[in-house]
């Protein structure tokens, strides 16, 4: 009588797994998902900045970091959305870190007001759909 020796298989990281399955950074998207969260996006943007009050004095450099920030993730979206890549969701949802980044930051400067609540709402929004769509296709 033998005995057979079995060892446990090894556990897959997250990166082996979806690289298995076909999924990568570099991956076409559809372009309905596209345009649904390009709109999302738009309408987000129209919201918050026609509620946003006028500055009263210059920026900090804290601000400005925001800003930049912002900034490039628009434009890493936009580059992505162009060409229908997967990464582009990725931007997308990083956009809606730095609104949130952003609305905290006013927040504990004391600003408050319904932009406030529009730019949290938006920016949860962008930041929740972009990571479903990211994980989803």
């Amino acid at each position: 009588m033998t005995f057979k020796t079995t060892h446990p298989a090894p556990l897959q990281t997250a990166v082996e797994a979806g690289s298995q399955r076909g999924r990568r950074l570099d991956d076409r998207i559809p372009l309905r998902l596209v345009l649904a969260v390009a709109a999302l996006w738009v309408v987000s943007l129209y919201v918050v900045f026609s509620l946003a009050p006028a500055p009263t004095g210059d920026p900090t450099a804290t601000a400005i970091a925001v800003g930049v920030a912002f900034d490039l993730s628009l434009l890493g979206t936009l580059a992505g959305f162009v060409m229908l890549r997967r990464w582009g969701l990725l931007a997308s949802a990083a956009g809606g870190v730095v609104l949130l980044v952003g609305a905290g930051l006013c927040s504990l400067g004391g600003h408050t007001g319904g932009w406030l609540v529009a730019q949290y709402v938006t920016g949860a929004a962008i930041l929740g759909v972009s990571q479903s769509a990211f994980r989803r296709f």
